[in-house]
């Protein structure tokens, strides 16, 4: 790896941790840059969520201290993410994940229309539509499970569930996907490494210029959440289905 390569890569890394905090789905830009790199997917997917705990981690660390997530009622939802993403990164190191790609065109272009149409994204819902114990199962174990597998747009996924299932505002809801997402990416990361799939060097690089980026991102979250994370979750969600009908269908 040249030094070049490594330079470009930390700041893909920023780029793509800066992301994640405020909207989500920076992981389709780090993985596709570590693809572009010429890694196997195993080890692409495997080294994507070594860097991408850099962004949850210090994402999470900075809310909780800020005192923004809510752990008595999360707990269970934490632990839920935790197991599901391991089974999924368990799973992904036998089977070719190719074919789930497939549905992601669908399910990104129908998440950036939900937010693109809803007069009332800033605003909390009228109720809790399921019980924490419920949430801990769909969005836990079911998104967390995604997470594990393929990951890529998972935190865009946790917070449109917040909103829709738990009545989270969009700046709660976003800070909450980012505690989630340090559930699914310890998970992986440790069952990966168990897997012996993990590029250390580029790893752990590209694990600092997340942080960087993260940090930054968390900061915008808290000081303008509701002008920013709507307009970018659109932006992004809009070009990762873009790009990925183009990758379908030319």
């Amino acid at each position: 790896m040249s030094i070049t390569f490594l330079i470009v890569m930390f700041f893909v890394a920023v780029a793509a941790g800066f992301i994640n905090v405020v909207s989500g789905g920076g992981g389709f830009l780090s993985i596709t840059a570590l693809l572009i790199s010429g890694l196997p997917p195993a080890n692409a997917l495997a080294t994507n969520k070594m860097q991408a705990l850099g962004s949850s981690l210090t994402s999470g660390i900075y809310f909780l201290r800020q005192g923004r997530i809510d752990l008595k009622n999360n707990k269970w939802v934490f632990i839920a993410t935790f197991f599901g993403a391991a089974s999924g990164t368990i799973f992904v190191q036998f089977i070719d994940p190719t074919f789930l790609k497939k549905l992601l065109p669908g399910l990104i272009i129908s998440v950036t229309l939900y937010f693109i149409f809803a007069p009332d994204i800033t605003k909390s819902k009228e109720k809790q539509r399921v019980s924490f114990f419920l949430f801990s199962f769909i969005c836990g174990g079911g998104v967390g499970f995604y997470d594990g597998f393929l990951g890529a747009g998972a935190g865009t996924f946790y917070t449109i569930s917040y909103m829709l299932l738990l009545g989270y505002r969009i700046d709660k809801a976003q800070i909450h996907s980012n505690f989630l997402n340090l559930a699914s990416n310890t998970s992986s990361v440790i069952f990966f490494i168990a897997g012996g799939k993990m590029m250390w060097s580029l790893g752990l690089l590209m694990f600092a210029g997340q942080a960087i980026g993260a940090r930054l991102g968390a900061g915008v979250v808290l000081s303008s959440g509701l002008k920013v994370i709507k307009p970018m979750i659109i932006l992004v969600s809009a070009g990762i289905s873009t790009k990925m009908l183009f990758d379908m269908y030319f």
